[in-house]
């Protein structure tokens, strides 16, 4: 494995070790995020239906408190006159089901409003606890569960007013009943659906069921971890935990105490459900971390590459130095001032020096062989059997042979028979360690004769110490050895260069995992600043909720008066309407109506105030489609109406489809307002082609002066008086803020009298 190659390794595995980290780092930030906001929102809706509850409750209670102001003086006294008067209260009759009484203050059952099939109230009452409470307590009660009212197989709740005489005594006491089992006022509230399959349900402070989405469920004891937090939150508690349903089903339930009695809203998000995102994120979090740690390690490999290019290259120009010859043999690098051109550097100054030795070893080399050849003494080499393998002309002049025919004879056979012992104990000698062995000896010339020589001799090592052949030298061998000495001298002084090259390349790997080591700082630097950010994320997000829980309280003490004033308008016309004049009839008319636009006006804060929680849902949506439902509600809520509406085929954005249904119901709503007094009316809805790609709407109605275009998109801003065209003010301040949060923008253009056209783009 090269340097490369080992490089990308390390790095890659730190990148690899590093990406996992923070993918698991990731998916655990965001489960723990997505369970906070699922509790959030599951928490405001929960304060939501209890509100909801507590209103329809606190009506019904104002308007039975209302009808119990006019119950005539007489009336007490004649069961007739009593059952008419009941009667005659239609919105307490459809609120209690028909099913309204009027009790003496002795106990007795005065009257019925209606004769209810299965209905059958006892005559007297002086025993029921919600009788005795209202009498000694003086004000309005809502009961725990009975059975006294309709059967005595049937479970209710009675909602009770006092009936005041002269002197301000109780005369008796006017009851509505709920009956549990059947459609009542607060049956809507266990249709409402949370997610998919969640549901919420009604509890009592003893933990009995008294609304639920499974009727034959309600009037049973919650499950053990229901009943826990039914008591906790009677005490107060207001929160979230994991229950078990009856049938076995791990769940999110959300319970909060209503304000007017102590029963308990709870509601329940199967845990399969909310914990669906998060599995689904961490299978998209697994694909895209095995995709970054691949283009990571490719990044890395192709840096590398780059980064050692000019080391590749180097190796490469070293692998083929063999080959090369003269200037080709030295490595060109541009004067970087850089570790590999530092490098080459001294790799081509060693060149240059090896070039300078291998030219003198060659010449050394080439000196020897002519000595060797050309030497004024004889020269031979021996191998280990004493046969000749090498020998000089000189050598065979000496001795008469020529050279070939030297070639393949042996010492002995040369040597004189009186001398092959000293030949023999040179040898022995030479075997033995020993360098060199000189001696005088007589060798046999072609032809017989003899010839003196001054012999020295020598062995020849191989690497391993073992004798390779011997040398003989008739008279000098001292250059030879000479020349042998020079060669290991700049043997050692190339394993000295090597080694110090070595040693250099060393230092620049040093450097380069110390620079590594410092992009991995920065790296954990932006892990802190990513960590600030967030905790800025959730400062945002407590200041949201607490603007949250401040539009509900001051929309809950703002509906409780207005719910008297209705409460107390609608039973003044109803108990006093035959004695009016038109135009107090007319006064109070007004009343209602003024306490309603109220309500709206709430309802239209509330609304524009949530508009800025949660997250844009981004996804394809067909605005063609979603603009012809809107126009079909239109039509089908005022069906007499003449409209031409041309709205343009294949119009698609990006965006959240449920914010985006509320822009086209607000704009779409105008023109089909605005357009209500032109005699042919023409709304369109098409985009812009041309320059900046942009939705329109646009009609031939009222109009306005662009002059207060800077007041159209304020809250509760409206150009026409109420009594040209009726609106809260609210409608396009709400379509500015989702087009806000989808990063657009909204513009109008219009003039009196002859329409107008919002442009919008998301």
């Amino acid at each position: 494995m090269n340097l490369k190659q080992r490089m990308t390794l390390a790095i890659s595995a730190l990148m690899v070790l590093f990406a996992v980290f923070m993918a698991v780092v990731a998916v655990g930030y965001f489960e723990r995020k997505l369970n906070e906001t699922i509790i959030d929102q599951q928490s405001s809706l929960v304060s939501y239906i209890a509100g909801e509850i507590d209103n329809t409750l606190g009506i019904a209670q104002g308007l039975l408190v209302a009808s119990a102001t006019f119950v005539p003086a007489d009336a007490l006294d004649s069961p007739e006159r009593t059952r008419r008067f009941l009667q005659s209260r239609t919105s307490l009759n459809k609120l209690f089901g028909n099913r309204l009484l009027v009790i003496s203050a002795d106990g007795r059952l005065v009257a019925t409003s209606h004769n209810v099939a299965g209905s059958n109230p006892p005559s007297n009452f002086t025993d029921t606890p919600f009788f005795r409470e209202t009498l000694r307590k003086r004000i309005p009660l809502i009961s725990e569960m009975t059975t006294c009212c309709i059967s005595p197989h049937s479970s209710e709740i009675v909602m009770t007013a006092p009936i005041f005489g002269p002197g301000n005594q109780v005369r008796g006491v006017l009851a509505g009943t709920i009956a549990l089992r059947e459609t009542n006022l607060l049956s809507r509230f266990g249709t409402l659906r949370i997610g998919k399959t969640g549901y919420l349900q009604l509890a009592t402070a003893n933990q009995t069921l008294i609304v639920h989405p499974e009727r034959e469920c309600i009037l049973h004891q919650v499950g053990p971890l229901h009943g826990n937090l039914v008591t906790d939150a009677v005490k107060g508690f207001s929160g979230t935990r994991r229950t078990v349903n009856n049938k076995g089903v791990p769940m999110f339930t959300t319970a909060r105490k209503l304000a007017l009695k102590d029963w308990v809203v709870m509601a329940n998000y199967p845990e399969k459900e909310v914990l669906a995102p998060i599995r689904a994120a961490r299978g998209v979090m697994g694909v895209f971390t095995v995709a970054g740690v691949g283009a990571l390690i490719i990044l890395t490999s192709l840096s590398i590459g780059y980064l050692t290019r000019q080391l590749t290259a180097f190796t490469e120009h070293i692998r083929g130095l063999s080959e090369k010859e003269g200037a080709d043999r030295r490595f060109p690098m541009p004067d970087t001032g850089d570790e590999i051109s530092a490098l080459s550097t001294a790799f081509n100054e060693m060149v240059t020096s090896l070039d300078q030795r291998t030219e003198s070893l060659c010449e050394s080399e080439e000196r020897f062989r002519s000595t060797f050849e050309q030497a004024a003494v004889g020269i031979a080499h021996v191998d280990m059997d004493g046969r000749f393998i090498r020998l000089n002309s000189r050598f065979s002049d000496i001795l008469g042979y020529a050279e070939h025919e030297l070639l393949g004879m042996t010492v002995a056979d040369i040597t004189c028979p009186e001398y092959l012992e000293s030949c023999q104990s040179c040898r022995q000698q030479l075997l033995e360690g020993k360098r060199s062995c000189a001696a005088e000896n007589r060798y046999l010339r072609k032809g017989g004769a003899h010839v003196w020589v001054n012999q020295t001799a020598s062995v020849l090592l191989d690497s391993s110490d073992k004798p390779k052949y011997f040398i003989m030298v008739i008279e000098d061998i001292s250059a030879r050895k000479g020349a042998e000495e020079e060669v290991r001298r700049l043997n050692a002084g190339l394993e000295q260069r090597v080694a110090e090259r070595t040693a250099e390349l060393e230092s620049v790997n040093i450097r380069l995992m110390a620079e590594i080591e410092q992009r991995a700082q920065a790296q954990e630097e932006i892990g802190w600043l990513n960590e600030d950010l967030m905790r800025q994320k959730a400062a945002l997000e407590a200041a949201n909720r607490e603007l949250e829980a401040f539009s509900y309280s001051v929309s809950h003490d703002l509906r409780a008066p207005l719910r008297h004033i209705a409460g107390y308008g609608l039973a003044l016309r109803e108990d006093y309407g035959g004695q009016l004049d038109p135009q107090a009839l007319e006064f109070i008319e007004r009343m209602n109506a003024a306490a309603r636009r109220m309500e709206q006006l709430i309802e239209a804060m509330l609304n524009l105030s949530r508009l800025g929680q949660g997250d844009v849902k981004r996804m394809p949506i067909d605005m063609s489609a979603m603009a012809r439902e809107v126009v079909a509600g239109l039509r089908e809520a005022e069906p007499n109406r003449n409209v031409v509406i041309t709205i343009a085929d294949g119009l698609t954005a990006t965006g959240d489809p449920q914010l985006m249904r509320i822009v086209l119901e607000n704009l779409l709503g105008n023109a089909w307002k605005y357009t209500g007094r032109s005699p042919l009316a023409e709304i369109e809805f098409s985009a812009l082609t041309d320059g900046q790609p942009a939705f329109c709407v646009r009609d031939n109605g009222a109009g306005f002066d662009m002059a207060f275009a800077d007041r159209l998109f304020g809250p509760f801003q409206r150009l026409h008086r109420d009594d040209e065209f009726a609106g809260t003010g609210i409608g396009l301040a709400t379509v500015q803020r989702i087009i806000n949060r989808h990063r657009g923008s909204i513009w109008a253009e219009s003039a009196p009298g002859a329409g107008a056209v919002f442009y919008f783009s998301i």
